[in-house]
């Protein structure tokens, strides 16, 4: 027995009853979603930090980057390049085990042990600095989830978008 599954709608349908009707419109309201997007990554980091005194390191490395090309067809932005981006910010979305599985930590505290009465990120940690110090982790990272929630909302923006264009709303 074979069976076939179609769709009941049509993409062509749906692009060329929104998009395609103008195309410009689509570009802008895409190109501003964009900055919104990037603007809401950033808020969302810094309102979400589970420490005190962080540096904001890692929203300030967050950038906005624009490919060239619009009017041809093609829109392409994008938030945070990896490659820019220190290397904790994958702990810092997804938490989880500290580095080194739980075990010693090779490293000091701005050149010094740590200090108890400093505890809960007060002081940045030199990882493998050659110091001799180092800490025991005792919890697991808990993440913050900036790049799901910035992704939900792109979700969002693009239905919005969409929407606000095949109704003619500006």
């Amino acid at each position: 027995m074979r069976m076939s599954i179609s769709p009941k709608f049509s993409v062509k349908e749906i692009v060329d009853s929104t998009i395609g009707k103008d195309w410009i419109k689509f570009q802008a309201g895409a190109f501003d979603m964009g900055k919104r997007l990037h603007a809401y990554m950033i808020n969302f980091l810094n309102s979400h930090k589970h420490r005190r005194g962080g540096n904001g390191k890692l929203a300030k490395s967050i950038n906005f980057e624009v490919k060239a090309g619009a009017g041809l067809g093609t829109i392409f932005w994008g938030l945070g390049n990896i490659s820019s981006l220190p290397k904790y910010y994958y702990w810092a979305n997804f938490g989880g085990q500290i580095p080194a599985g739980g075990g010693f930590v090779p490293g000091s505290f701005e050149g010094s042990r740590p200090e108890s009465g400093l505890r809960g990120g007060v002081e940045k940690f030199n990882y493998k600095d050659g110091s001799g110090f180092g800490m025991k982790p005792g919890t697991v990272a808990r993440g913050i989830h900036y790049i799901e929630a910035t992704r939900t909302r792109l979700n969002a923006s693009l239905r919005a978008l969409l929407l606000r264009l095949k109704s003619g709303v500006k």
